[in-house]
C-alpha cells in the first residue's frame, strides 16, 4: 500500500477570485501592450503602405488586439504564486490576498448531480484591507478559535484572519471581513506571520508548550501570548456584535500585550520559527556557561527556561536565538539612551521655539502625533548559527514535533535542521523555489494489536512533504534518514498549504474527548480548483518484518473500505479485491482478508468465486512447505460452497422437463385421501388465511444472498458439507433456496437432489430442510395442494433413494430412523394442514418403500404388514383429528370479546397436555366466541340425539340458523365434529365444567363485568366442581367484602 492524494473539497467561483485581485493589472497590460505597438510602429511608412490592401491591415489589426485582450484575460499561468493565501487547518476557511485586495471562501455544503454531499469553498467576503497610503498585504493566516462551550466535540467556534501589512500594521478580521483589532508593532514592514497552539504531550517530561503568535520583522520579533489574544479576539468580535446591533460605534480595544526582541548579529532575516519552550540539560548548561562565561563562570542549580527561535537568511544562513522566559525588559543602556534622547529632543524644540526656527514644522508633528507609540525592542543577541557566506535562505518549516525543520535556500536545497543539537543533518538537492510541509501520522490501532508492546502509547511517523514546481513533483520522504516513499506528478502552478497549527483555546481540560478534525497539509492546484490532501499509510515508516506486517494491515483497511463503498462497480472490486489479497503476504491477514470478503453482501458470486479461484491457484503454485494447510483448505472448501451456490441458482431457473407418469400412478391413493379431507382442508385455508403484517427481509420469498449460504454450510477436510443450523429464521431461508422450486415445479427435482448429494451433504439434513420449507410455506401449499403433494413425494423419494437415507439392513418388521423423523417432525408441527398432507406423502412413499423390499425378499403374494405403516396411520389418524380442533380454535371471536390469542396446537401439545388440554382449549374458545350455556348445551344434546333424527329439533334448528347467521351453523357443526373426535375429553360434564371455570376465572379478574357470572349458570356441573370454585374465588370476594363493609 503506497501514499494516495485525494480531494476533500472544491473551489467555487476561483475565476471571479483571479479576476478580481487581478483587475487592476490586466488593464494596465493591455494598456501597456497597446503603446508599445505604436511605439515600435510610429516610422514612415508612407513609401511601402499604398502597396498593402487596407482590408488586411484591418483584419490583422483586429487579430492582434483581440490576442492583446484575450492574454490578459486566460492568466492561467502562476497567478496563485503571486499571492498570499493561506488555509485555515480545519479546512473551512481560505484566504486569498494580493497587495490591497482579499477574498475569503468559506465552507458550503452541496448536493452534487448524483446526490451524494460534498463540501465546497465559495466566496463569502471580498474586498480592500488596506487603510493606510501605499500598504499592502505581505502576510496572512487563518486562526481557527475553540468554542468554549461543553458540548463542543472539536469544531472551531469561529475563525479569525491575521493579516500583516508593509505598514508594520497587524489587523484582525472575522469571516465577514469586519475589522475587529489593528495595532502597530514596528515601523516596519511584516514579513511572516506564524502561529503555535496547545499539543497535547504524547511522552511524560515534554516540555507542555503554549499558545503563540509571532510576527517577523526584517530585524524584530514580536511574539503575543495565545491565552491573552484569545481573549482579547472573543471580547472584540462580542463588543462589534453588540454595536452592530444597537446601531452604536464601535469603542477602540486597548492595545494587546506583546514581547518584541531585537534580533542582532545577522545580515538578513527572511523567515523564521518559534520553537518554544525548551530547558537544557544539566551538560548543555554547563557547557553554554564556559562558552559564554569562561572558565570562572557560574551554574545555576536549575536550567532556566528558554524561548528558542530560529531564523534563516544571509550571515549566517541559519541563525538560533535563546530568549530566556521572564528577560524581556529593555536594558539599562537602552532605557538610560531612550531617555536622554527625549531629553534632548525635548531642549532642542524648546530652544527652537524661542528662536523661531520652527515655523514650518507644526504639520510634521502633527502628523507624528498621529501616529501610535511603539515600543522599541529588548536586544537579543544570536547564540549560534549556520555560516555559509553564499547560501541564502528563503524559508524554513518547523515540524510537528517542535524538533526538525526544513529550510530551503537560493541554491535550490532543502536542508533538514536538528534544533536540539543546531546541525544539519540531510540535504536534497535539485528543489528550487521548493515549498515543504510536514505530515504526522499515527498509528492505527489494529496495527498494535500485533505489537507486543501494545499497551503502550500509539506511535507516530513523521513525513517531510517537498513540492517541486519548476519540476512539477510531489514528494514524500520518511524522517529523519528514511527513503523516499512517494511521488506524484502534479501541476507546476500549485501552492503546498502547511499550516502548522490546529485550534486556538486548547489546553489539557477542553480538549479531553475531543477530536480534531484537521487538515495538516493541502495542495492547491488553481488549474482544476481541487483542493487534495495526502493519505500516508504509518507502515512507510517501519522497515523489514514489522513494515511487511503492518504494510498488511493497511491492505486489510484498504479492503474493507472498498467493501463498504456502494459506489464502485462489480468489475472494480474484482480487480481491487484481487490485487489486496494477492499483495498481503501473512496467511493469519491473507485470511482475515478472504473471510471479510466472502461476508460483504455487496459482492456478487462471480466477484468472490474469481477471487477465490485466483488465491487458490497463486497458492497452488508456491512451494508445499511455504503454504498454510489452513488457508489453502479454506480456499478449496469456499470455492466448493460457491460452486454449489451457483449450480443450485442456475436449476431454479431452468424449467422442469421430467416425465411425472410414474408418479401419478404412485399418487392414486393420496388423491383419494385429499379429496376425503378436502372440506376440511378448505375450512382451515379460509380461516387461516388472515391479512398480517410483516417485513420484506422477512419473507420466505427473499433470495438467499451468497454470503449467508456460506455461513450456513460448513465443508470438512473429508469433503463432507454439514449444514449448520443456528436460528429457525436462516434455516427456513436455506430450505426456501434448495427446494421451493422443486415443490412449485420450477426447478428439475432429481437435478436438484444429484447436485445436492454430490456436494456431500447429508440425506437427513435435506430431509429436515425439506420438511421446514414444506411446513412453513403452509398457505401456498393449500393453494395448490394437488400439484406441491406430487412434487413432495418425489423429493421424498429422491432423498430416500440416496445413499445413507434408509439402511440396506432396515427390517420391514422394526420402526425405520428415516421416516421415523419424517414422522416426529410432523407430530411437532403447529401447521396441521401441511403436517398432515406431509404424513399422507410420507405413507405412501414408505408403503411403497416396504412393498419393493418385501417384493424382494418373499416373492409371494402376501400382503406386507409392518410396524411402520400401522404408526403412520396412527399418525394420520392424530393428524386429521388435530386439523379439525385447530379449525375450530381459528374459527374468530365477534368484535368486543375478550380474549387471549389462538392456541395453536400438535399432537405433542396435545400429549402433553393430559386428558383436559383439549377440554381447556375449547372452554376458552367458547369463552372468546361469547357463546351462551344454553345454545352450548342445544349443541351438544343435539350431537346425543342426531341420530333419531327428530324432526321439532330440526326445525327449531332452521328457525334459529335464519335468526343468527349461517355462520353460526357451520361453528355448530365444527364444533360437533371435533366432540365426535375427541369424545371422553369433551364429554358435557367435562366441557361444562373448564367452560365454568373459564368464566370464572375471568370473573375473578374483571369482577365489574356481569356477564361472567351469568354465563357461569352451568347446570350439568358437578357437584365437587362447583364446591370447588366456591372455596377457590367466592369464598375469598365475600370474605373480602365482609372486611370492607366492616371497616366502613
Amino acid at each position: 500500500m503506497s501514499c494516495s492524494l485525494f480531494e476533500f473539497c472544491r473551489l467555487q467561483e476561483l475565476k471571479t477570485v483571479r479576476d478580481f485581485l487581478f483587475q487592476n493589472q490586466s488593464k494596465e497590460s493591455v494598456e501597456e501592450k497597446n503603446i508599445t505597438a505604436e511605439n515600435e510602429l510610429s516610422w514612415d511608412t508612407s513609401d511601402w503602405e499604398s502597396g498593402w490592401d487596407n482590408d488586411e491591415n484591418k483584419e490583422e489589426d483586429s487579430a492582434s488586439s483581440t490576442k492583446a485582450e484575450e492574454e490578459p484575460s486566460g492568466q492561467s499561468q502562476p497567478w496563485l504564486q503571486d499571492c498570499v493565501v493561506s488555509l485555515s487547518p480545519c479546512a473551512d476557511l481560505l484566504v486569498v490576498a494580493r497587495e490591497q485586495k482579499a477574498a475569503f471562501l468559506s465552507a458550503k455544503w452541496r448536493t452534487d448531480d448524483s446526490g451524494r454531499e460534498e463540501m465546497t469553498l465559495a466566496v463569502t467576503w471580498s474586498g480592500h484591507l488596506s487603510t493606510e497610503e501605499g500598504e499592502r498585504v505581505s502576510s496572512v493566516i487563518a486562526i481557527p478559535l475553540a468554542s468554549q462551550k461543553r458540548s463542543s466535540t472539536g469544531r472551531p467556534d469561529w475563525t479569525c484572519i491575521v493579516v500583516g501589512f508593509t505598514s508594520g500594521y497587524v489587523r484582525f478580521y472575522t469571516e465577514s471581513g469586519v475589522l475587529l483589532l489593528a495595532q502597530l508593532l514596528h515601523v516596519d514592514p511584516v514579513l511572516r506571520l506564524k502561529c503555535r497552539t496547545y499539543e497535547i504531550p504524547r511522552h511524560p517530561g515534554v516540555t507542555e508548550q503554549h499558545e503563540e503568535l509571532s510576527i517577523l520583522y526584517p530585524a524584530a520579533l514580536v511574539t503575543i501570548d495565545g491565552f491573552s489574544l484569545f481573549q482579547s479576539l472573543r471580547a472584540c468580535r462580542n463588543q462589534v456584535a453588540r454595536a452592530a446591533a444597537a446601531g452604536s460605534d464601535v469603542v477602540p480595544p486597548p492595545p494587546l500585550a506583546y514581547k518584541k526582541w531585537g534580533l542582532q548579529e545577522m545580515d538578513t532575516i527572511v523567515d523564521h520559527s518559534s520553537v518554544g519552550v525548551m530547558t537544557l540539560c544539566v551538560f548543555d548548561q554547563m557547557k553554554n556557561a564556559s562558552i559564554l562565561g569562561g572558565f570562572h563562570a557560574s551554574v545555576k542549580g536549575s536550567p532556566p527556561a528558554m524561548s528558542q527561535f530560529v531564523t534563516v537568511g544571509t550571515g549566517p544562513y541559519a541563525g538560533f536565538y535563546y530568549a530566556v522566559e521572564g528577560n524581556s525588559q529593555p536594558l539599562l543602556s537602552h532605557v538610560a539612551l531612550a531617555v536622554a534622547s527625549k531629553l534632548t529632543s525635548a531642549l532642542f524644540n524648546a530652544a527652537s521655539g524661542w528662536l523661531g526656527w520652527n515655523k514650518n514644522k507644526n504639520e510634521e508633528e502633527a502628523a507624528q502625533k498621529q501616529k501610535p507609540k511603539v515600543e522599541p525592542a529588548t536586544p537579543l543577541g544570536i547564540r549560534f548559527g549556520l555560516p555559509d557566506s553564499r547560501r541564502h535562505g528563503e524559508s524554513i518549516c518547523l515540524s510537528p514535533c517542535n524538533t526538525l525543520a526544513g529550510v530551503t535556500d537560493d541554491f535550490g536545497r532543502v536542508t533538514l535542521l536538528d534544533l536540539a543539537r543546531g546541525a544539519a543533518i540531510r540535504m536534497w538537492k535539485g528543489y528550487r523555489d521548493a515549498q515543504l510541509g510536514w505530515l504526522q501520522v499515527q498509528e492505527e490501532r489494529g496495527d498494535r494489536e500485533f505489537s507486543p508492546s501494545a499497551s503502550l502509547p500509539r506511535r507516530h511517523a513523521l513525513f517531510l512533504i517537498i513540492y517541486a514546481p519548476r519540476r512539477g513533483i510531489l514528494e514524500v520522504w520518511a524522517m529523519q534518514r528514511g527513503p523516499r516513499v512517494g511521488a506524484f506528478t502534479v501541476g507546476k502552478h500549485c501552492r503546498l498549504l502547511y499550516a502548522g497549527y490546529h485550534l486556538m483555546g486548547v489546553n489539557s481540560v477542553t480538549s479531553q474527548g475531543w477530536q480534531l478534525h484537521t487538515q495538516q497539509v493541502c495542495l492547491l492546484d488553481p488549474t482544476t480548483g481541487a483542493p487534495r490532501t495526502i493519505n500516508i499509510p504509518f507502515h512507510l515508516a517501519l522497515s523489514d518484518k514489522k513494515n511487511e506486517r503492518a504494510r498488511d494491515m493497511h491492505l486489510l483497511k484498504r479492503l474493507s473500505a472498498v467493501l463498504k463503498s456502494r459506489d464502485m462497480d462489480p468489475v472494480s472490486l474484482e480487480r481491487e479485491a484481487k490485487s489486496v489479497l494477492l499483495e498481503i503476504k501473512h496467511p493469519a491477514i491473507k485470511k482475515q482478508a478472504l473471510e471479510s470478503l466472502l461476508s460483504n453482501r455487496n459482492a456478487p458470486v462471480s466477484c468472490l468465486t474469481n477471487v477465490t479461484s485466483a488465491l487458490h491457484d497463486a497458492l497452488k503454485q508456491q512451494d508445499a512447505d511455504e503454504v498454510e494447510a489452513s488457508l489453502l483448505q479454506l480456499c478449496s472448501s469456499q470455492l466448493k460452497l460457491l460452486q454449489l451456490y451457483s449450480d443450485i441458482q442456475q436449476l431454479q431457473s431452468a424449467a422442469d422437463t421430467e416425465a411425472c407418469s410414474g408418479n401419478q400412478d404412485s399418487l392414486e391413493g393420496i388423491e383419494e385421501e385429499l379429496s376425503r379431507v378436502g372440506p376440511a382442508l378448505q375450512r382451515y385455508a379460509q380461516l387461516s388465511s388472515k391479512p398480517s403484517v410483516s417485513f420484506a427481509q422477512d419473507s420466505p420469498d427473499t433470495p438467499l444472498s451468497a454470503q449467508a449460504f456460506l455461513t450456513q454450510l460448513e465443508c470438512a477436510e473429508d469433503g463432507e458439507v454439514k449444514v449448520n443450523r443456528r436460528s429457525d429464521a436462516e434455516w427456513n431461508q436455506l430450505g426456501n433456496f434448495m427446494f421451493w422450486g422443486c415443490l412449485c415445479g420450477k426447478s428439475p427435482t432429481h437435478k436438484v437432489c444429484d447436485t445436492l448429494q454430490l456436494a456431500g451433504i447429508s440425506p437427513q439434513q435435506l430431509l429436515s430442510l425439506l420438511m421446514s420449507v414444506w411446513l412453513q410455506r403452509e398457505k401456498e401449499v393449500l393453494q395448490k395442494p394437488v400439484e406441491t403433494v406430487r412434487n413432495l413425494h418425489t423429493l421424498l423419494i429422491a432423498l430416500s433413494n440416496m445413499d445413507g437415507a434408509v439402511e440396506e439392513s432396515w427390517d420391514t418388521q422394526s420402526v425405520s430412523p428415516w421416516w421415523q423423523q419424517v414422522r416426529f417432525t410432523c407430530i411437532q408441527s403447529h401447521n396441521a394442514a401441511a403436517a398432515l398432507l406431509a404424513a399422507l406423502v410420507a405413507h405412501r412413499a414408505a408403503k411403497a418403500s416396504i412393498t419393493s423390499r418385501a417384493d424382494s425378499k418373499l416373492q409371494s403374494e402376501w400382503e406386507a404388514v409392518s410396524l411402520e405403516l400401522e404408526q403412520w396411520v396412527v399418525c394420520v389418524r392424530q393428524l386429521e383429528d388435530v386439523l379439525v380442533l385447530q379449525t375450530l380454535l381459528l374459527v374468530p371471536s365477534p368484535q368486543g370479546t375478550a380474549g387471549g390469542a389462538v392456541v395453536q396446537c400438535s399432537i405433542k401439545t396435545l400429549q402433553e397436555g393430559g386428558t383436559g388440554g383439549i377440554a381447556d382449549s375449547v372452554s376458552k374458545w367458547v369463552f372468546r366466541q361469547n357463546m351462551a350455556p344454553e345454545r352450548l348445551k342445544k349443541i351438544l344434546l343435539r350431537k346425543e340425539t342426531q341420530d333419531t333424527g327428530d324432526q321439532k329439533e330440526q326445525k327449531e334448528d332452521r328457525e334459529e340458523a335464519e335468526k343468527c347467521q349461517e355462520e353460526a351453523d357451520r361453528t355448530a357443526e365444527l364444533l360437533l365434529a371435533v366432540c365426535q373426535r375427541f369424545p371422553d375429553s369433551l364429554s358435557p360434564d367435562l366441557l361444562f365444567a373448564h367452560c365454568c371455570w373459564e368464566y370464572v376465572v375471568q370473573w375473578n379478574k374483571d369482577p365489574e363485568v356481569h356477564r361472567y357470572t351469568d354465563c357461569s349458570d352451568f347446570t350439568l356441573v358437578p357437584l365437587g366442581n362447583t364446591s370447588f370454585i366456591f372455596e377457590t374465588y367466592t369464598f375469598i370476594k365475600v370474605t373480602q367484602n365482609d372486611l370492607y363493609s366492616s371497616n366502613d
